[in-house]
């Protein structure tokens, strides 16, 4: 193989020598910082669903003991028609306010969750965006580099 006369041979001496990484220890895992906001956003929703089913469960528990007390009003009003008619539209009520109650607290639940999601989301980008500028301005300008 024979070389041209007009390249200079690349040696060592005239190579620009490139940064040494940090050591290992010093370089967080890739997607580290990101992680941490996914973690946040899930403790958050975790929160946010555990408060969601406690009021739930609360609505359940009146639930049952309206119909505890629907079938003890019945029992008692023997063939009362009008009283069976008050106790279910009693009971019926009840579970109307349960229902709108449920609707209003999962809609809550729904605006709270995606609001700490888009707020983690924000953050994580902003911090990429960050740390990608400053790899950036740390890299300098590469001499010779041809655009792609």
């Amino acid at each position: 193989m024979t070389r041209t006369a007009h390249l200079k041979s690349a040696t060592p001496d005239s190579r620009r020598k490139p940064a040494s990484p940090p050591p290992r220890a010093e370089m967080p895992p890739f997607g580290a910082a990101q992680m941490q906001h996914v973690w946040t956003v899930q403790a958050c929703m975790l929160e946010e669903t555990r408060t969601f089913c406690e009021a739930w469960f609360g609505r359940r528990h009146s639930m049952a003991q309206a119909m505890g007390e629907l079938g003890t009003e019945i029992m008692q009003g023997g063939g009362d028609s009008a009283r069976m008619v008050a106790a279910f539209s009693a009971w019926q009520d009840g579970a109307g306010e349960r229902l709108r109650a449920d609707m209003q607290d999962w809609l809550t639940l729904c605006t709270n969750c995606t609001g700490h999601l888009a707020r983690e989301a924000n953050d994580a980008e902003t911090e990429l965006i960050d740390s990608t500028v400053e790899i950036a301005r740390r890299a300098g300008t590469v001499r010779h580099a041809i655009p792609v």
